[in-house]
């Protein structure tokens, strides 16, 4: 139980990134539809993710090698904020694209920390434990999405 606890944060912080990326996908085609984009101009939006999240795969870890875990992890929550606030500031493909990008530098970024910070807390007797609990909620917030 203690050991929960002491997790709960990046628990946490796994659950609301994941919830609010989440969310963002079904907005980028209903608004991108709502402005006329075409279905190739969606697609670009939407591919720009996973441009930025591989991006994010290659790049994360020299963020937190550099900062550190905790710094790193508020500049990448910050960025996936800013790029979800900035859909409302301009309604362009490329703007769009641009900022979805950033999001997925950012979501990506956001698991690189979370797993290396749980990597590091634990000990070699308790990292299986670690890391189900992890499983778990990364199991039910995918559940959640699909229900």
């Amino acid at each position: 139980m203690q050991l929960l606890i002491s997790l709960s944060a990046l628990l946490l912080s796994v659950l609301l990134v994941q919830v609010g990326i989440g969310a963002l996908r079904p907005f980028d085609s209903i608004s991108g539809a709502a402005l006329c984009f075409t279905s190739v101009d969606i697609g670009l939006i939407a591919s720009g993710h996973f441009a930025g999240f591989l991006c994010g795969c290659l790049l994360g870890p020299k963020l937190v090698y550099r900062a550190g875990h905790s710094r790193a992890f508020a500049i990448l929550a910050a960025v996936g904020v800013i790029s979800i606030i900035a859909h409302t500031i301009k309604a362009d493909l490329y703007f769009w694209t641009f900022a979805r990008i950033l999001g997925g530098f950012a979501v990506a970024g956001c698991y690189t920390v979370i797993e290396s910070w749980l990597q590091a807390k634990a000990n070699n007797q308790i990292r299986a434990r670690v890391f189900s609990i992890y499983r778990i909620a990364d199991f039910a917030d995918r559940f959640l999405r699909i229900a």
